[in-house]
């Protein structure tokens, strides 16, 4: 019934209108976040004790990428989506109009239930992608306003022709175009979702205390990731690691007393060239990703282009 009711109360021309003001103002939305937040860096809780900590630390961690999930989900991903969508519909030929996209819907014919659909298989898996890779990978990207920028370009580059939003066996690009203009519509989004990604964690995280008794009502968005059953998923299987491995630290620390020695003592001047190291390495591997992958991306986007 609920397309029928759709185009009963509201005619199709009205749920197209609804839904690109919709998205429109979302994505300001996420725009204005860029501009207030961008500059703003993930600041980490103070350091805190061994085993429960860990596991507090590890919630505090998942809140915040939650919270960019969920904001870089739904203002960027779904809502830039959807947005790019009805353009690339107004800038199609007659013939592309009620033709099947690869989700199954009617080019030109927007309903509410298809905006639903991309939310839950579209926005929110992209939101929360970005949100945990950027969670992994924050300190070897570059610092200030250029880290989400270059969190979208380094996902575009290293995910964009393989799973999406270019990939080249995408029959819809042989449908809606023209290529170019598709092409730039998702590339910016691509950059835009990174950037609100780490707009929002760094402003987040900046408000957010280590969870509590207490303060439990700033980690009801994880609630959201539970409900987002694979988010959840991922999310529940990082919290038993974390425990598992606090655990066998807690153990190792115990024989370690026993046997009359104490934790091995790292001087500071050793622990920065260890991270500078680390931080050399992990850069070093975004590169050689983001390199392997460029043939394929820039064939795929190629093959879009001159459709």
């Amino acid at each position: 019934m609920g397309a029928e009711w759709t185009h009963l109360y509201l005619g199709g021309d009205d749920v197209g209108l609804a839904i690109a003001v919709v998205c429109t103002l979302l994505l300001l939305v996420g725009l204005a976040m860029v501009v207030a937040w961008g500059g703003l860096m993930v600041r980490e809780p103070s350091a805190p004790g061994p085993e429960v900590s860990a596991l507090r630390r590890y919630l505090w961690w998942a809140n915040v990428a939650t919270v960019a999930a969920l904001a870089s989900g739904i203002l960027v991903a779904w809502a830039g989506g959807r947005l790019a969508m009805r353009i690339l519909a107004a800038t199609s030929p007659a013939s592309a109009q009620g033709r099947l996209t690869e989700a199954q819907a009617n080019v030109g014919f927007p309903t509410i239930e298809g905006s639903i659909a991309l939310l839950f298989f579209g926005g929110l898996p992209a939101g929360f992608a970005a949100a945990f890779i950027y969670v992994l990978i924050r300190r070897w990207l570059p610092a200030g306003r250029w880290a989400g920028p270059v969190l979208g370009v380094l996902l575009l580059l290293v995910f964009g022709a393989s799973v999406e939003p270019f990939r080249a066996d995408n029959i819809d690009f042989a449908i809606v175009g023209p290529g170019w203009l598709s092409v730039a519509l998702f590339s910016a989004l691509a950059v835009l979702h990174g950037a609100v990604v780490a707009a929002v964690a760094g402003a987040f995280s900046g408000r957010l205390p280590l969870p509590s008794g207490q303060k439990w009502k700033y980690y009801l968005p994880l609630l959201a990731a539970v409900v987002f059953v694979p988010a959840g998923v991922v999310l529940g299987v990082g919290a038993l690691v974390v425990i598992v491995g606090a655990q066998l630290a807690a153990a190792v620390r115990a024989r370690r007393l026993r046997a009359g020695g104490g934790a091995p003592s790292v001087g500071a001047p050793e622990a920065a060239r260890r991270g500078g190291a680390v931080d050399w390495a992990g850069r070093g591997v975004l590169g050689v990703a983001a390199v392997a992958a460029l043939p394929l991306f820039v064939t795929a986007v190629t093959s879009i282009v001159s459709r």
